[in-house]
Order: C-alpha cells, then sequence, then structure tokens
C-alpha cells in the first residue's frame, strides 16, 4: 500500500514542478537557516568539561583596587597578580594546581634557514595537560622538577611536528623558542581542542589550542611577549620586569583540582588564610576576597552565551515557523485543487484513512526533500562562517548533532506543514464533487 502511495505522490509532485519546488524551498530555507544557527549554538553552549563539574575550579583572588570594584563579570578579576600565583602553586594544597598565560614566542628548527615565525604559546605547569585532558601522541608532560626549577622542556602540538619534523617522533628533539634552546618532551593531538577554551576564556573563547607549551616560571626569569590580557589599576611605577612581577598587574589564569570536600575544605581555608596575611600588608580590601568557579560557573559568569546568541536562535525558530507556514499554504492551497478527485475516491470506496495517508505521503516526500536541500545549504552556511570569522573555526562545524537536528526538523516539517492539508482534503465531501461531476 505505501508504494501505491508513493507513486500517486510523486504523480502528484511532477504534475505541479514548480509549486512542489517552491514548498522544498520554502522548507529548505528555513531548516538551513535554523540549522546553521542551531549548530553553532549547541557547539558555543556546550561544556567540554562537565564531567569534572565537582572536581577543577578556576580560582578569582579579589586584590583589585580597594577604591572601585572590578568594572565587569562578578565585580573579581578573571586573572590573578604573580605573586598570588606562586603562593597558590607553592602552598602545595590543592590536588593540582594550574597557573598559566598565553605568550607570543618566535620559534624554529636549529637547522632551519628560515626567518623564525611568532607562534602562540601557553606557559603553564604541568597539571595542565592531566586538569585539561590534553591527549598526546608522542611523550607527554614535563617532569614536577620542571616546574620547580624551569628547564629548558617544550610541548609542541601535532601541527608545530608536522611543520619541523615532518610528523615523525619529534622526542628529544630540539627547538629554539625565542632563540633559546629547548627539548621537545611531547607532541600535542590536533584531535585535542576544549570548545570552548573554557581554561582561557579571558582571551577568545574559540580560538585555536596554543603551538606550544613550556615551563610557567620562565615568567619570571624573562619577559616574553604576552598575548593575552594584562589589567592593573595601581600608579605605583614599574621599571624593571621584577617591578611587574611583584605588583598589582593581573595577567596569569589559576585553576586548581580538589577531588574531595575535604580537599575543597582545605583549600578554602588556605585561601582565608592566605587573604588574610595579605590584609596585613594593605592588600585584599575588597570583599568577597576569593571566588571558586566549577566550568560551568565559569563558563556563565564570562557570559560565553551571550543574550545576542540566545535572540539569534529565537529568531532563527521564527523564521524556520514562518516558512513552514507558507509550506503548509502552499500545499493546502494544492490539496485543495484535488479535491473533486479526492471526492470521486471517496465515492468509490476509498478510506478517508486511505486518502490521509496518501496526502500525508506526499507531504514526507516534500519535507524529506527540503530537509535533505536543507542540510546542504546548512553547510554552506557554516563554511560561509568559517570563511569569514576565523576564530570560529571550531564552532561552525558539521557533526552528529546537526545530523540529529536535521532528521528531527525533516520530521517536524513533514507533520506541520502536511497534517492539515492532508485532514482537510480527507474529510472533503464527496457529495458535493459528484455534482460538480
Amino acid at each position: 500500500m505505501w508504494k501505491y502511495y508513493l507513486r500517486l505522490s510523486l504523480h502528484s509532485l511532477r504534475k505541479t514542478p514548480t509549486l512542489s519546488l517552491l514548498m522544498v524551498l520554502a522548507i529548505a530555507t528555513g531548516i538551513a537557516a535554523n540549522l546553521t544557527i542551531l549548530t553553532m549554538h549547541s557547539v558555543v553552549s556546550s561544556n567540554p568539561l562537565k564531567h569534572k563539574n565537582q572536581r577543577i575550579f578556576a580560582v578569582q583572588l579579589n586584590a583589585w583596587d580597594p577604591d572601585r570594584e572590578y568594572f565587569a563579570l562578578n565585580a573579581i578579576p578573571p586573572q590573578v597578580t604573580y605573586q598570588d600565583a606562586k603562593a597558590l602553586h607553592d602552598a602545595n594544597v590543592a590536588d593540582e594546581v594550574v597557573v598559566m598565560r598565553k605568550a607570543g614566542v618566535t620559534i624554529q628548527h636549529p637547522e632551519s634557514a628560515e626567518l623564525p615565525s611568532a607562534y602562540a604559546t601557553r606557559m603553564t605547569t604541568r597539571d595542565f595537560f592531566s586538569m585539561f585532558d590534553v591527549q598526546f601522541i608522542y611523550g607527554g608532560p614535563w617532569s614536577k622538577n620542571a616546574d620547580e626549577s624551569p628547564e629548558h622542556v617544550v610541548v609542541i602540538s601535532e601541527g608545530m611536528n608536522n611543520k619541523f619534523f615532518k610528523g615523525a617522533n619529534s622526542l628529544g628533539q630540539a627547538i629554539l623558542l625565542d632563540g633559546e634552546i629547548f627539548t621537545v618532551v611531547g607532541v600535542v593531538s590536533e584531535r585535542w581542542q576544549l570548545v570552548p577554551n573554557v581554561y582561557d576564556l579571558n582571551n577568545l573563547p574559540f580560538e585555536a589550542a596554543a603551538d606550544a607549551y613550556f615551563p610557567f616560571f620562565f615568567s619570571a626569569a624573562k619577559p616574553y611577549q604576552s598575548w593575552g590580557n594584562t589589567q592593573g589599576w595601581s600608579d605605583k611605577e614599574i621599571k624593571t620586569h621584577e617591578d611587574f612581577l611583584q605588583g598589582e598587574d593581573v595577567w596569569i589564569q589559576a585553576w586548581v583540582s580538589l577531588n574531595s570536600a575535604e580537599k575543597r575544605q582545605e583549600f578554602t581555608q588556605f585561601l582565608e588564610n592566605y587573604i588574610s596575611m595579605q590584609k596585613e600588608q594593605g592588600r585584599f580590601k575588597r570583599s568577597p576576597g576569593y571566588q571558586l568557579n566549577n566550568p560551568q560557573e565559569w563558563l556563565n559568569i564570562n557570559n560565553v552565551v551571550s543574550k545576542d546568541n540566545k535572540q539569534l536562535l529565537m529568531l532563527s525558530f521564527v523564521f524556520l515557523m514562518i516558512c513552514l507556514v507558507n509550506s503548509t499554504v502552499l500545499m493546502l492551497a494544492k490539496f485543495l485543487r484535488k479535491a473533486p478527485e479526492a471526492g470521486i475516491r471517496r465515492a468509490l470506496g476509498a478510506t478517508r484513512h486511505s486518502i490521509f495517508f496518501q496526502h500525508l505521503t506526499e507531504a514526507f516526500i516534500v519535507g524529506a526533500a527540503g530537509a535533505l536541500l536543507g542540510l546542504l545549504l546548512s553547510l554552506g552556511g557554516l563554511a560561509a562562517v568559517r570563511a569569514l570569522y576565523s576564530n570560529y573555526e571550531n564552532v561552525a562545524v558539521f557533526n552528529g548533532f546537526t545530523v540529529a537536528a536535521a532528521i528531527l526538523l525533516a520530521l517536524v516539517a513533514t507533520l506541520f506543514s502536511g497534517f492539515l492539508p492532508a485532514w482537510r482534503i480527507s474529510h472533503a465531501a464527496p457529495a458535493q464533487y459528484l455534482k460538480t461531476r
């Protein structure tokens, strides 16, 4: 029976090609626009560290200007000073401690004749790699000793490994960072990419992972070029790099891992004691003095999914509804023109059920064609977003969610645009059409 319905539906669509195409385009346009926005929203609003929501925390310390509160977020700076970062690291209270910054460093192969190029690097502590589930193809993080007294070791990205070592195992090989020789101890897989970059929302939340990673406390030894944000409030003159390190500028991201309630209580007590001691030195005059935020809270505080994103998503659904209404009107007009034919079939013995499902099959074909075309158009839309906005390369991507959403939208489009017209024609009274015949 379904084959018969399918044959009748295809015959009906071929009889009105222009109208059929308009219905398909109406559905496809709505689905494409909605699917493009919906896919991007699903990535933007995701939490890649939700499995660690109860264990890892971004640390905020409120050593800001005592006369004016911090101007953004939750009125506490998202970054910490060097002296506070070092205190967090040296306390050895948390299960894991990560202090880090984004820096621009020139990198080249020692034997290359090419001029060195500047790359985005992350100066961090070794716990970064375990805390944020970094995947390696070769080697791993540096030793704990390399954090305590910085060693010339580096972890590079798979892309950099391909460029300098043609994809071979580069462990033990040397590269130059700002003219200094560093030894490769690990290569990060290109498959590893947190989207959003929960660990550093102070910079662009959707930018690519760093090209290289090396021990954070080189920051104390050399003024590497900052590619992150540095904010300060003190009017104290800074003449040397040491003055900068001991100053009140905030430029370091800090995270801790606390694997139990007892450990969290212990770390909270440490922070309260530390802030109390710092108050005696004239610091931390604002309240609250600190805040710990799990990954989801950190995403919310940093407003990764802005009000504009949510409004755009709502508008895309409104546009989809408008397109489906247009398709419904066109389909209803077409089916009503076929009412005499349906009336005669009813008079010859066809049931309302069979008339309904025959026309619903036609609506399903239109909906499926519209969904397929909409999926293809959404691929073009996502490609256009990637081309226009380089920072959205990891956001505007085709994924399993896109396919599932396309299937769901196809079903919704079919039911929405086809149910009413099919129901109307199946309830057409055959008597009046027999009289006209």
